[in-house]
């Protein structure tokens, strides 16, 4: 088994463990962000299966790899690795659902109070001897839009209902009729949460 997701290296231990105890060989691979074609070719002659992150598993890098049966990406997007090469050689992949949705959407409630508030600017402010009042924004005067309400978007809005954010949500699939009913604290005059 190839190991080649940066999110991996960190707990690779705990994995390798479990995947040797179920009679796999770990490979684990040096890698930054991703690896090209170019970089897989060498790696991947022997292997059965990958755990891979945003890799460039091409059709040309699964032919080098006779013996491949799986594709396990850590993460979401699939986008990738070639769908269409892994179909046809019979490879299978599988994705990491929600993997990222909760520290992304921890993050987004973050940037809008940086932006909202100007922490930025209002530590650099104090940092450098001045008071200066700013106009600040406050969540509950603030509509968060959400385009694509999926796992991650979700976890968004939930977090922006509990700031006392109005939300509008959008989305190309149908988004289950009990997620708005099931928001906590909603405010119903505050937030509109359409599908």
């Amino acid at each position: 088994m190839l190991v080649s997701a940066p999110y991996a290296m960190p707990v690779i231990e705990t994995y390798r463990s479990r995947l040797e105890a179920a009679s796999c060989e770990v490979v684990v691979a040096e890698v930054r962000e991703r690896l090209t074609e170019e970089q897989l070719l060498p790696l991947v002659k022997d292997i059965d299966g990958a755990i891979c992150g945003d890799d460039r598993f091409t059709e040309r890098v699964m032919l080098a790899a006779p013996r491949l049966r799986v594709l396990l990406k850590w993460g979401t997007g699939i986008a990738p690795l070639d769908q269409e090469g892994a179909k046809c050689l019979g490879v299978r992949i599988y994705n990491t659902p929600g993997a990222f949705s909760e520290p992304v959407a921890d993050t987004v409630p973050g940037y809008i109070l940086l932006f909202a508030r100007q922490f930025g600017q209002m530590d650099r402010d104090i940092r450098e001897g001045r008071w200066i009042e700013r106009q600040l924004v406050a969540s509950r005067e603030t509509t968060l839009g959400a385009i694509g309400v999926g796992d991650c978007g979700r976890a968004v809005v939930r977090r922006a209902v509990a700031f006392g954010m109005r939300v509008l949500g959008m989305d190309i699939v149908e988004i289950p009729a009990d997620f708005s009913s099931g928001l906590t604290g909603l405010d119903r005059k505050r937030a509109v949460v359409r599908w």
